[in-house]
């Protein structure tokens, strides 16, 4: 190798190895600051691990809070909704059966009455006059009738003694026969008057609630009007009808024939509150074609008149029962797909995910045929965080929206 090559080649190795150890001199000088500073045990390895304590874990999985329900073993009747209207059992309209002026009209428009209160009093001069003339014609004729019968008597008495012809017996006895006609007359004329002037008096028909009046004291009316003086509606008690399909009739029928009539229950529409219960008393004889539905009708005692005449309800009406169902709130019940499942409380406070077969739901009630005992313990807040074998603490609730409602939150 030629000098010169050689003096370069030899610098260029000092050189390495120079950077070399000033490379582990720099790492030693620098090593026990960094150790110090994110080391086992240092502030800044504290920080940065994880706290065991923060990660809700405690040597194995969260535990996860719950509420939970009992299922239970009841009776729960089957029921149908449909749309009814509230109907009266009789609504009366009200107008004169002869002419007059109204003199008297002691209700007002809204007010309640009983049979047999009085509406309307009619002028009835005319017709006092005309019965005072039927009494004193029926006096006059009943004087004749008698004076026939005492000419008659002695025209009897004379033909027995040779003195009077049998042909003047006859003539009498005719004279007797058109006054007794003339007497029935005057007593026939008597009655109608006396009906005329019961017509002068207009009672209220049937108790109920007294609608708009259309006349007042004063006004002519006539037996010919066609409109009605008032109203009367029976408020109490009260029917709805409703009407439900042709697929349900056999249903209604089958509890009909039980030994207590179904019972119905009119919902507000606005708050989905009961109303008032009452009993199924009529299915119609025949379905309609057009709408393949039979007409149903439930009658309610409607004592305090929370149904009005004419109102539309909603209407609960009972067609079966599920006799000792195990029952859960719906809010137990979750969906897979088609399948139904629960979360069952297990023994050791973990939960075990359990297919079920819901028979129908009612409201906030399922009945379940199948996957759940009464007396199991079943999730109804919580499952969104629970898979099978989850650690649980268990608070028993009665229904969501409970006390399990507002710990949950």
């Amino acid at each position: 190798m030629p000098v010169g090559l050689e003096v370069m080649w030899m610098s260029a190795k000092r050189l390495a190895l120079l950077v070399i150890f000033v490379a582990l001199a720099g790492g030693a000088i620098l090593y026990p600051r960094v150790r110090a500073l994110f080391g086992p045990g240092s502030a800044n390895a504290q920080q940065a691990a994880p706290s065991s304590a923060s990660s809700g874990h405690s040597g194995g999985a969260p535990t996860i809070a719950v509420y939970t329900a009992i299922a239970k073993q009841e009776t729960v009747p089957i029921t149908q909704n449909y749309v009814g209207t509230v109907e009266p059992i009789a609504q009366v309209s009200i107008r004169p059966r002869i002419d007059g002026v109204i003199v008297a009209q002691p209700v007002e428009e809204g007010q309640m009455v009983k049979q047999g209160d009085l509406l309307f009093h009619l002028d009835d001069a005319s017709i006092q006059a005309s019965i005072a003339k039927d009494q004193a014609a029926i006096a006059k004729d009943q004087a004749n009738l008698d004076q026939a019968n005492s000419d008659l008597q002695r025209d009897q008495t004379l033909q027995g003694h040779g003195d009077t012809t049998a042909q003047q017996v006859e003539q009498q006895q005719v004279t007797v026969k058109v006054a007794e006609a003339t007497l029935a007359s005057d007593k026939a004329q008597l009655q109608s008057d006396q009906v005329q002037l019961g017509y002068a008096t207009i009672t209220a028909p049937i108790s109920g609630r007294v609608g708009a009046i259309s006349v007042s004291q004063g006004a002519l009316v006539r037996a010919s009007d066609t409109a009605a003086l008032m109203t009367i509606t029976e408020m109490a008690p009260v029917r709805i009808s409703f009407d439900v399909p042709e697929r349900d009739l056999a249903a209604f029928r089958k509890a009909q024939a039980g030994s207590t009539p179904p019972k119905v229950t009119a919902i507000d529409a606005n708050t989905n509150k009961a109303i008032a219960t009452g009993t199924l008393v009529f299915i119609d004889s025949g379905i309609d074609t057009s709408s393949g539905t039979v007409t149903l009708k439930g009658q309610f005692d409607n004592a305090d008149e929370a149904l009005w005449p004419g109102a539309y309800v909603q209407v609960e009406a009972e067609v079966g029962s599920y006799d000792n169902a195990t029952t859960v709130p719906t809010s137990a019940v979750q969906l897979n797909g088609d399948q139904s499942f629960v979360f069952l409380m297990q023994p050791n406070s973990t939960v075990t995910k359990r297919t079920v077969t819901v028979a129908r739901t009612l409201g906030q009630t399922a009945v379940i045929a199948s996957g759940v005992s009464p007396g199991d313990h079943v999730v109804i807040e919580g499952q969104l965080r629970l898979v099978e074998g989850s650690r649980v603490k268990e608070t028993v609730g009665t229904a969501v929206g409970g006390p399990a409602a507002g710990a949950a939150g």
